[in-house]
């Protein structure tokens, strides 16, 4: 069954509104019809399975006959990545990263950036839509774009922090310290990696300096592998429980 979203839902008069390509997509695509069912996200975690109750020229009304929450405690990962040069490769890492489950993204500026700005209505579409085909009820939090360094004084100590680099000898496999259960910030640079300087910053700030791979991986190829890891050995450790 097809998955919608929507903000505007009424949990006290038990109604849920689809406007805009929402309900285009149901009445002019889908051709639903009243009491036909759907499901209904709102991005946080729950599912509303509904009934279609009335249908407008602009939008349509739904009533909610169940509800079920998907959002049981799991540990936190905020994704913090360079804008990358071609845009499409980070719109490519923004639909993976939403359809394998990250909670926050940050677009981040580091000495090796190339491109500074990015489309965000763009890649709010991008990502509500990698949301409805995978059919999770978590949309992740898309933060604006920050230089790197004020992104380290900002991170929590509570977290387990790691910066990825090839440049570092010092660094340590993913796979050895990356622990289960375990609230993470993960910062993967541009396609020249990290600055020297940047590196040493994030160090001094607590961030373990990792590497994924004996092979260079793009950043977008490097971000998309920390997600699954991530979200595998959290799925082992809760079936192991």
């Amino acid at each position: 069954m097809n998955l919608f979203f929507s903000k505007n839902i009424d949990k006290d008069l038990n109604k849920i509104i689809l406007d805009g390509q929402e309900h285009l997509h149901l009445i002019k695509v889908l051709r639903k019809s009243i009491d036909d069912n759907i499901n209904v996200t709102d991005g946080l975690g729950f599912i509303y399975l509904c009934k279609i109750t009335n249908i407008h020229k602009t939008y349509s009304e739904l009533t909610i006959n169940e509800i079920n929450n998907d959002n049981s405690h799991k540990p936190i990962l905020n994704l913090a990545v360079s804008i990358l040069k071609k845009s499409n490769r980070f719109e490519f890492l923004l639909e993976k990263a939403v359809e394998i489950g990250v909670s926050e993204i940050t677009p981040i500026i580091s000495k090796h950036t190339e491109k500074k700005k990015l489309n965000f209505e763009r890649l709010n579409k991008i990502m509500l839509s990698a949301l409805k085909q995978s059919k999770s009820s978590i949309l992740p939090k898309l933060n604006n774009t920050i230089e790197v360094k004020h992104y380290i004084d900002n991170t929590s100590s509570s977290y387990s922090n790691y910066v990825a680099t090839c440049k570092n000898n010092q660094t340590k496999s993913i796979k050895s310290v990356l622990k289960p259960n375990l609230n993470v910030n993960i910062l993967i640079g541009p396609e020249g990696d990290f600055s020297h300087d940047e590196l040493i910053y994030a160090k001094n700030a607590n961030f373990t300096p990792v590497s994924f791979s004996n092979k260079r991986l793009r950043s977008e190829t490097a971000a998309i592998y920390f997600c699954t890891l991530f979200s595998y050995i959290n799925k082992l450790w809760v079936l192991k429980k």
